[in-house]
């Protein structure tokens, strides 16, 4: 039986007939526009045979397209781009590490989010209200991050210290908690009991064992200039709106200088700060990370070169190309978060988060083996 999913307009679409009607175009328009890309950049398509020029190594482009299929999927899950992963594997294992990897990168995480967009609107986990001041705040980030990385962070290593400080206490947090979870999912009481709940449920009616129903909403209660209230799957949370900006703010300025999407430091603040379950985090990390790339890019591509005369070209086709397969990855991401129980999401992002922030404060004192 093909299993289907719900749209916001509670029609049913399968999944195999969504992915061939949304995906499959726009990932073959991504690998489309990374060849026309490569072209117009180089003259040339780069790969295995002949390297990119601005990168300076030779990589075959299904490892790329495999690379942002992996990165997507893993951190898609818990509400991320690919980039916090992608930038440190670009880097130590495919040799790409001169300053034009930050705004590489920022192409992946611009595209590779669109497949867990798209995927996660037809579940319904969408909500404008609470996304809008977040976006803003990581808009408003992106024009600074660009000129701390061509000028203060020539030497990144005292920045990528205190953000890996940061990750180590969230990461850490984030276990606490997801062990807390594990340990009173018997409660009956929460989300991650009423997720067992419902699986059983499935599972018993010969169906796939999906913890959260099919087109559970995300929902605004009541918004107002001081709060927005929303609810999901009979839970409520109500967040401040100045407070989401400068959140935002704060971290598009450290992810923009980075080179990634920002998710890696968003999903681990929201989630201990409000303790929004993962299946609601995704309705603001996924358009903050796409219009926090975009305006980094313009600002690397365009705004710092006429403020500054410097400009830090990105490799377009490497960029085009692990997109291609981040929006697959995010997609397949977004079509299975809901069978994976939220402490579950909570260990995968918190060794996520602590492993990335280990390797950010060993940095500061001891050789690594490869690069960050």
């Amino acid at each position: 039986m093909t299993r289907k999913e719900s749209n916001p307009g509670g029609s049913q679409v399968s999944a195999t007939r969504e992915f061939f009607a949304e995906q499959l175009p726009l990932i073959v328009l991504t690998l489309t526009a990374g060849l026309v890309a490569a072209y117009l950049q180089h003259g040339t398509l780069p790969g295995g045979d002949v390297e990119f020029p601005i990168a300076g190594v030779r990589v075959p482009i299904w490892h790329l397209v495999w690379m942002g299929a992996w990165t997507g999927y893993t951190l898609a899950l818990v509400g991320e781009a690919s980039g916090i992963f992608a930038l440190p594997y670009t880097m130590s294992v495919l040799q790409f590490s001169g300053p034009a990897v930050s705004p590489t990168t920022q192409i992946l995480t611009l595209f590779n989010p669109l497949g867990a967009l798209f995927g996660f609107r037809r579940n319904r986990q969408w909500n404008l209200d609470f996304a809008l001041w977040v976006c803003v705040g990581g808009a408003s980030g992106a024009l600074i991050g660009p000129f701390i990385r061509l000028t203060w962070l020539s030497d990144v290593k005292p920045f990528t210290f205190a953000v890996g400080l940061a990750l180590v206490f969230v990461g850490g947090h984030l276990c606490v908690a997801a062990a807390r979870g594990f340990l009173t999912r018997h409660s009956g009481r929460g989300i991650d009991a009423r997720f067992r709940a419902e699986a059983a449920a499935q599972r018993a009616a010969g169906r796939p064992p999906a913890g959260v129903p099919s087109g559970t909403p995300i929902e605004t209660v009541s918004k107002a200039s001081d709060h927005i209230t929303i609810s999901f799957w009979g839970e409520t949370w109500t967040v401040r709106p100045s407070a989401l900006f400068v959140i935002g703010f704060g971290v598009g300025i450290i992810s923009s200088a980075l080179g990634v999407g920002g998710g890696f430091l968003l999903v681990p603040i929201l989630t201990a700060l409000y303790r929004l379950p993962m299946y609601v985090v995704v309705a603001a990390t996924i358009p903050y990370v796409i219009v926090l790339s975009l305006v980094a890019l313009v600002t690397y591509s365009g705004i710092m070169p006429a403020v500054t005369g410097t400009a830090i070209a990105p490799e377009w086709a490497w960029g085009l190309f692990a997109a291609a397969g981040g929006i697959f990855g995010s997609w397949a991401a977004a079509k299975t978060q809901r069978f994976v129980p939220e402490y579950s999401l909570k260990v995968m992002l918190g060794a996520i988060t602590t492993i990335a922030g280990a390797l950010y404060v060993l940095d500061m004192f001891v050789e690594l083996p490869f690069r960050l």
